[in-house]
């Protein structure tokens, strides 16, 4: 039960009713997998196609030069297929969503994403701890990325006074923020000695994936544009001044249009991300309690620590079916073009138990995110710690299983 430090919780209250709701969200899922099959192989592989249709016309339009509107449609269908490629492929395909092709190119272990993020590092804070432990305080990292407050369950202290322009910050540097988020830097200040020790062994492959990352983006595509812009004035005006001028417009084009492609893919990353997390109407939970969670109380939690989007097939497919982000927390390794199909279902099961659906326009949401973010620079704020009925006591090897993977 809750006491008074605690918010109570919506839905389900007894063991029983724990279980119906479970049991009713397992039937969702088991007949969403059933569905699975060659339709969704068709999809992943034509958008696999779409990406790199997008990127290839995109980087032979940038290697135009910087004139309109050849430069902006370069940048645009550049940063659509880092969109389409970090939301709907890389993340999903990272999930395990489609490892039933028994295809390398849709295998999540092997994917190497578009990012500064190594594999493993994503496996690690996002698949295990973010997904597993969503919402749960001081556990889940990815609830503030250890430096924001959010409740006033976090104690206040003056740096917090400027989280309002450090989020916009990261927002513009989020592939990078989040390439370093592992390292738990933020815990040099209470746990130095271990902090150091886990930077030391995480930095090496942090690091070579973030230089493979930069430089591909900022020194061998612009590095070959320009080679190639100069070859191609060379051959058609025979002056090797000229060449060199229209090499070094090409390159820097080129540079340019890297940087703004990573720009929106950045914000826009960002954006769904903080919307499907940090809205209005979220709860953090307590770790005592989600120690022994049942398999209904896994699904409680995932329910109330996430926040849909409003939208049209496209915008969907945009976010990567971050719009559902709670199907995508509830079900995690079920293809996410299928989220869209189950959702009047989790949602009418909702409404069933009496728990809050949190949906809303991306305008909306946003607004609230950012009021939430302002509002905790401060002291005092919301208080969103949420403890879950006692259950029967389980070994940790039982409350693991509980969790639906």
């Amino acid at each position: 039960m809750h006491t008074a430090s605690h918010r109570p919780h919506p839905g389900p209250q007894t063991p029983e009713a724990f279980d119906r709701f479970a049991a009713e969200l397992d039937a969702v899922k088991a007949r969403a997998k059933a569905q699975v099959g060659e339709a969704d192989a068709t999809y992943i592989k034509r958008l696999l196609w779409a990406i790199r249709g997008c990127e290839s016309a995109g980087r032979l339009l940038l290697v135009g030069g910087p004139w309109w509107p050849t430069w902006w449609l370069g940048t645009l269908l550049l940063g659509l297929a880092k969109c389409l490629e970090n939301m709907e492929f890389g993340h999903n395909v990272m999930h395990g969503q489609y490892e039933w092709m028994n295809d390398p190119r849709f295998e999540g272990k092997r994917h190497e994403g578009d990012s500064p993020v190594t594999k493993e590092d994503w496996r690690s804070y996002h698949n295990h701890m973010h997904h597993h432990y969503t919402n749960v305080h001081e556990v889940d990292r990815d609830f503030g990325y250890g430096m924001v407050r959010l409740s006033s369950d976090t104690p206040w202290e003056p740096r917090h006074l400027t989280q309002l322009p450090y989020v916009i910050l990261v927002g513009l540097l989020f592939e990078w923020a989040i390439a370093v988020h592992n390292l738990e830097v933020e815990r040099l200040r209470t746990d130095r000695a271990a902090t150091l020790e886990r930077i030391r062994v995480l930095w090496p492959r942090t690091r070579a994936k973030m230089g493979h990352q930069f430089r591909k983006d900022y020194v061998w595509w612009p590095l070959l544009a320009g080679a190639l812009g100069g070859l191609g004035a060379m051959a058609v005006t025979q002056d090797a001044q000229q060449a060199g001028h229209w090499a070094w417009d090409t390159a820097l084009a080129v540079l340019a249009g890297n940087g703004v492609a990573n720009l929106i893919r950045n914000v826009w990353t960002f954006v769904v991300i903080f919307c499907g997390h940090f809205t209005d109407g979220v709860y953090l939970f307590d770790a005592k309690s989600v120690a022994t969670e049942s398999r209904g109380q896994w699904y409680l939690r995932q329910i109330l620590g996430s926040s849909n989007l409003r939208g049209g097939a496209m915008f969907h497919l945009m976010t990567g079916n971050l719009s559902h982000q709670i199907e995508h927390h509830l079900f995690p390794d079920l293809p996410a073009r299928r989220y869209a199909q189950v959702a009047p279902e989790v949602r009418a099961i909702c409404q069933r138990h009496g728990v809050p659906y949190n949906t809303g326009s991306l305008w909306a949401q946003f607004f609230t995110v950012a009021r939430r973010i302002a509002r905790h620079s401060l002291p005092g704020g919301q208080r969103l710690l949420t403890l879950l009925p006692t259950t029967t006591p389980a070994t940790p090897s039982e409350a693991t299983a509980a969790r639906p993977h």
